[in-house]
Formats: structure tokens, C-alpha cells, sequence
């Protein structure tokens, strides 16, 4: 199928729509190396101001990795430490279907992601989903992570500079919101059966 003039742009999260994480694998590996609580370690993984900045480009790998060691008290050299870091992530074979399925149908595929450079360096060597996409926008090259409006604003942009080409698909609530209030066609990912269901009843697929 060649793309028509009208088909949308598709801008896919990455984390939790394509490809699966769960710190929780990396938090209790480090546990049994660190006097730190497990709920600490986690939280320092999942949400801190040391993992915010690394997905924003402030700060670079090793300041990440130096920021980690103290804050958890580890003897952890960085060689030692990336993979563990790393080694969280598994695909979603069903949704990344899907993207493939858009991909041969002639679709122009955009990734829009809150990710850091360790991380997407990993996923770009394991999982070849990430050679479908036209675009990558991601947070850490942009130096700002959603829901900043300059994220939103940089894949705009690379659509062409109108956002009503676009239909975006997250699958946390408030970001989806957030790109809505900004004039993005957006949708939830919740489960690939509802998405499948969705871009069928939009036309998207057939």
C-alpha cells in the first residue's frame, strides 16, 4: 500500500508500547550490593533527579554512573554497573507488530521517547524495531522530556510543522493528555488488542 496524501504520521511511545521495562530487575541486582533500602534504590532508578537529568542530556554517562554510586553506596566499577543498568528491557512482540504492519503499509513512523543514552543505545543494538522508525525524537538528544512542550514542539517540527498530520500513541494517560491539550491527535495504549481495534476503526488498518 503507497501512503496517501491524508494518512496521519504515527508517533509511537517507546517504553511500556514497544518495548517492555521493569527496574525492578536492575534494583534487585544492585540490592545485595548496596546498604541502601531496596524502596530507595528503586526510586533512585525509576525517578530521581540523577535519572531525570540523564534523560534530559545534562549530564553524561559516567556523571550518571558517578551520581548512582554515591547516592547508593556501591563498589561498582562501570563496566560492571552498565549492564546491569541495561539488562531491564524485553519487546512486545504483539504491539511492535503492529508498527511493522504500519511500516510495509507505507506509514511514516516517528519514536517519541523519555529515555537516556545508555538505554537507547542498548535497545538500538538488541531490538531492530528501532530500524522501522523515520524519526527518532528522544529526550535526552533534545534536552527535554515529556510532558515539556518543546519535546512535543521537536517532533512537530519534523512532521513539517503541523501536528493535525500527526496521531500519537503513549500509553500513560497524562502524557496523552498533555499531547491532546497541545492539538495532537492522540491515543492510550492500552493492550494491543484495543490499539489494533482503534487504527482499524480509524482507517489506519485494515
Amino acid at each position: 500500500m503507497k501512503k496517501r496524501p491524508m494518512d496521519p504520521i504515527i508517533v509511537f511511545d517507546l517504553g511500556n508500547t514497544l518495548i517492555r521495562f521493569d527496574h525492578n530487575i536492575a534494583a534487585k541486582k544492585i540490592k545485595d550490593l548496596s546498604r541502601v533500602p531496596y524502596d530507595t534504590i528503586y526510586q533512585t532508578f525509576f525517578d530521581s533527579p540523577n535519572t531525570r537529568a540523564f534523560e534530559k542530556g545534562e549530564i553524561l554517562s559516567g556523571e550518571f554512573y558517578a551520581g548512582i554510586k554515591e547516592l547508593l553506596e556501591l563498589e561498582l566499577d562501570y563496566d560492571e554497573f552498565v549492564p546491569i543498568w541495561n539488562n531491564i528491557f524485553w519487546e512486545d512482540e504483539v504491539s511492535c507488530g503492529i508498527a511493522r504492519r504500519l511500516k510495509s503499509n507505507g506509514y511514516t513512523l516517528f519514536l517519541l521517547s523519555n529515555i537516556n543514552k545508555l538505554h537507547f543505545e542498548f535497545i538500538e543494538r538488541k531490538f531492530n524495531i528501532i530500524n522501522i522508525f523515520d524519526e527518532m525524537v528522544l529526550s535526552y538528544i533534545v534536552g527535554a522530556m515529556k510532558p515539556e512542550k518543546a519535546i512535543f514542539d521537536d517532533a512537530v517540527r519534523r512532521a513539517g510543522g503541523d501536528k493535525t498530520k500527526i496521531l500519537y500513541i503513549d500509553d500513560r494517560e497524562d502524557l496523552v493528555k498533555e499531547a491532546q491539550a497541545l492539538g495532537i491527535n492522540s491515543i492510550k495504549f492500552d493492550g494491543c488488542e484495543k490499539l489494533e481495534k482503534e487504527l482499524i476503526n480509524r482507517g489506519i488498518l485494515v
